[in-house]
């Protein structure tokens, strides 16, 4: 999934992969099955602040928010459990 973030205003388009994407979803409560780009830039943009360094550095800073956010356990069986 590819979103676009804004951190201080400034564009950071990020690729995420879907099953991240509907990880951090599940984390977030966002509705299953709806489309959630807007609300996942969202928050990543807010998370992601502030800008520091360049793109590359702002694109790993995400990444690393991400595996954070969706690194439970719990999370993950709830996720797996909902698909099946």
């Amino acid at each position: 999934m590819k979103l676009n973030l804004i951190i201080d205003s400034r564009p950071l388009d990020v690729e995420v992969d879907d099953v991240v994407a509907s990880l951090l979803a599940v984390r977030l409560d966002l509705p299953a099955g709806a489309e959630n780009r807007d609300a996942l830039a969202s928050y990543l943009s807010e998370k992601g602040a502030p800008w520091t360094l360049d793109e590359e550095h702002m694109r790993r800073r995400i990444l690393r928010r991400l595996v954070l956010d969706i690194a439970d356990p719990v999370l993950v069986m709830r996720h797996l459990m909902a698909d099946g």
